[in-house]
Formats: C-alpha cells, structure tokens, sequence
C-alpha cells in the first residue's frame, strides 16, 4: 500500500505540470472583467454561552479579472438569503439566531479593495442547543459590464452552533469496507479535539496503523451529532490521496456523513482514494467509547 500512495504523489506531479489542467487565472481574464464570490463555501460560528449579540464577518472576495487587480470603481453586489424553502436554504431565523445589520440587499468591495466583510450579528443567547441551524447567503449579481459572480462561489453557509462537543477520548473502531464486506477491529483508538468541535482520528479507514512515522488520521467536524468529513489530504496532508466524507444512501442515517449515536458512540461513512489499481474504497467506521 505505501508504493501505491508513493506512486500516487508521482502521478499527481506528472498531472500537474500538464498545461491543459491549468486554472484559468486572473490574468486570463478581459482586463476590464471582475469576477467575484466567497473564497469559502461555509463558516461555522459556535458560541456556548450568552454573551449577547456578537458581530461576526463573512468575507466576500475580488476572485479574478484585470491581471488580478482591484477595480478603480465600488463593485456593488447584490445579495439574498436563500429561504428555507428551496433546497438546502436557510432554517435560522433572523431575528432570533441571527440579525443582518445591513438589509439592502446590496454590498461593495470598496474602489482599490480585494475584499470586502458581509457582517452577521449572532444572538449567541438564542442558539439552539441541541439543533445546528444555517443561514445560507447567494451573491446575485455585480455591478458593472461583464463583471460576474462566481458560479462555484456563489454561495455561503453559515452555521450556528449552539451545542458543544465532547468525543475527545480512547476507542475501540470497527471499520468495514463496503466493496468486500471487510471488518477491520482496532482498539485504544485515540479521538483528540484540535478546536471546538473539531476532531482528528489517530488511524485511516483500512490501512495499518504506523505505516508512516507522522500523524495518519483525518479531521471531522461535528455540528449538534451530525459528522461531516471535510476533503483532506490522506494522513494529514502528507499524501494528495483525498479523504472526504459521503452520506450514507439509505436508513436512519440516509444522507448524512455521520451521527454521534450516544455519548458513548459515534458513526462516519467516508471515502479514501487508496491510489494504483484499488483506487477509491468506502468505509463505515463505528466508535465505542473504551475508557
């Protein structure tokens, strides 16, 4: 398995110099088109107390055009928040978990700026504590001929936490491999929280334990017992093998990445792209708590 992740890194170098996998840049841009959009497609903002209303910003970004130069002109984009009614919208209520102390509907990256900050006022005292709510923000429209907003940029989700975490500890894993009905046990399986709310595992999927000297765990994230996988580097980021989270396809826990069950028990369905002839397997890996 190690030569097959070696190769991978190989392979990955060789894709990389290839002219025709480049990104088109700013500099490919007309020189008097900007493109605009949020550099994240989500933001996650968790308070466990009541410290009153908290602004916080969302930052909204000059993503290309005129050879990455600001614009001598405000770019004045419109936005919305994407109602609950329409798939994967907003379920906070402004007004009680959150307020937007601009509603205009229009903000601007100021003349000369790359940047500019959307602010969210959080009501931290009116977070749910058992129940992660979202506001979800669409970028529309940027004033200006030829200036777009980005396709892939155009949305934010905001989530409100109010609920805390705590799966720091010893376990014992199972972890099957979905393609050969593979079960492999481990035990004394070390969960570490590295934020609030966010974890790293000390192993991967199927692979052997202290196969590289280094960390070779992945990152989760969990937002009120919901787990997702964030697209990682394999062991850390010492190898491009991607990690990611998938939904599970069926049952009580159809389309999410991973539950936590109790406080003694969690469950993640991921994917790991092993390299070489194996390519991309999918595992559910299932935690007990240990100590």
């Amino acid at each position: 398995m190690k030569k097959l992740l070696a190769l991978a890194i190989v392979m990955a170098g060789a894709i990389a110099c290839s002219d025709d996998d480049l990104p088109l840049g700013p500099n490919l841009q007309p020189d008097d088109q900007f493109i605009v959009g949020f550099p994240s497609s989500s933001a996650t903002f968790s308070y466990f107390a009541d410290e009153g209303p908290v602004q916080r910003e969302v930052p909204i970004v000059l993503i290309g055009g005129n050879e990455g130069n600001p614009s001598d002109e405000p770019l004045v984009i419109n936005w919305r928040v994407v109602p609950g009614t329409e798939p994967g919208g907003s379920t906070a209520t402004e007004g009680l978990e959150y307020d937007l102390p601009d509603a205009t509907g229009t903000i601007s990256i100021p003349a000369g700026q790359n940047f500019t900050q959307f602010p969210v006022i959080i009501n931290t005292g009116d977070l749910n504590a058992d129940v992660s709510t979202r506001l979800v923000i669409e970028l529309t429209q940027v004033s200006g001929d030829g200036n777009i907003v980005s396709y892939n940029n155009r949305l934010v989700t905001v989530n409100f936490v109010g609920c805390l975490a705590d799966l720091e500890g010893n376990y014992n894993v199972s972890t099957l491999r979905e393609s050969t009905g593979q079960v492999l046990n481990q035990t004394d399986q070390q969960i570490d929280e590295v934020d609030v709310n966010y974890f790293v595992t000390e192993n991967t999927a199927t692979l052997t334990p202290n196969q590289i000297a280094g960390p070779q765990g992945f990152n989760f994230e969990v937002l009120c017992g919901e787990i997702t996988v964030p697209s990682q580097g394999l062991f850390q980021g010492a190898y491009p093998n991607n990690v990611v989270g998938v939904p599970f396809d069926s049952g009580e826990f159809a389309g999410l990445q991973g539950v936590v069950m109790s406080d003694n028990q969690f469950k993640i369905r991921y994917q790991v792209n092993y390299g070489g002839a194996t390519g991309i397997v999918t595992v559910v890996s299932t935690y007990t708590r240990a100590d």
